[in-house]
């Protein structure tokens, strides 16, 4: 299977282009990469930049890899991809895994026909993976399940996919969900279908709170709770998932005014359940 348009719309789901900040030792006269980051939320991407690259120039990985973010994206800057692998090739010399995750999904895009290229890519997207990154093991399995760049391989993916699933990765418990749903490679199971979905659905995960969602709706792998049911699918509408708006609105005609006030508070009160460090690189 060539990598194209399939890899860009199924295999590359991880938010990977995020922009990471290290604690360090305030300065009271240099500015840091908090700084920058501060900036950047405030929408002065100028200042955001500025303050990077003074970083970067120093040699600071994490400043190299949010500049490159920066150029990927054009926030700031007018967007020059070479620019950004450049820098990002900066911060994975220096061992930051996330940058050479980003590295390796922008050499997958661009690998059609080199296998040289292919071949760089998935080594980074290995060794990111061995040294303890979700993102890349979580990406690597979803290649070996469709069969993007690599063969198709449904024992090595599911094997990748739980490791990230048990990392904590929100989309990797969402596709172990799935994958028990379907019993793709697995015998089919529910309970281990919703209980994937939960955990993906208390990260924040809009599908997966969908899913939950017409579980808890159902008793389906799990004990029915329409009300709980609902206050996930307001969730999952909050985030504009496809159709949870239409099964909240079917749940609320099937429930009395005191069980949709409690769903709606469960939803205005929920803050998903912080995922493991490693796992939000």
């Amino acid at each position: 299977m060539q990598i194209g348009a399939a890899w860009r719309s199924s295999v590359r789901l991880v938010p990977c282009w995020v922009l990471l900040v290290i604690a360090m030792a305030p300065s009271a006269m240099a500015e840091t990469v908090a700084d920058g980051l501060n900036a950047y939320r405030g929408g002065d991407f100028e200042r955001a930049r500025q303050i990077w690259q003074d970083l970067a120039d120093d040699g600071d990985a994490v400043a190299q890899f949010n500049l490159g973010t920066l150029y990927d994206s054009g926030e700031g800057v007018p967007q020059d991809t070479t620019r950004a692998s450049e820098l990002w090739v900066a911060a994975a010399d220096q061992g930051l895994l996330i940058a050479a995750h980003n590295l390796a999904l922008m050499e997958l895009e661009q690998a059609a026909g080199d296998p040289a290229r292919l071949e760089a890519a998935l080594a980074r997207l290995e060794q990111a993976a061995a040294s303890g990154l979700p993102r890349s093991t979580y990406t690597l399995g979803k290649m070996h399940l469709l069969g993007v760049g690599v063969p198709q391989d449904v024992d090595r993916a599911l094997e990748l996919l739980r490791r990230a699933a048990d990392a904590g990765l929100p989309s990797a418990e969402y596709n172990m969900g799935k994958i028990y749903r379907d019993g793709e490679g697995v015998v089919a199971d529910p309970v281990a279908a919703a209980d994937w979905f939960g955990r993906a659905a208390l990260h924040g995960h809009a599908g997966a709170q969908d899913h939950y969602a017409r579980r808890l709706a159902a008793g389906e792998g799990v004990a029915a709770d329409p009300v709980t049911a609902l206050g996930f699918a307001l969730l999952a509408a909050r985030q504009e998932y496809p159709d949870a708006l239409a099964m909240a609105e079917d749940l609320k005609q099937k429930l009395g005014i005191m069980d949709v006030a409690a769903a709606v508070r469960f939803a205005d009160n929920f803050v998903p359940a912080r995922p493991s460090a490693a796992a939000t690189q």
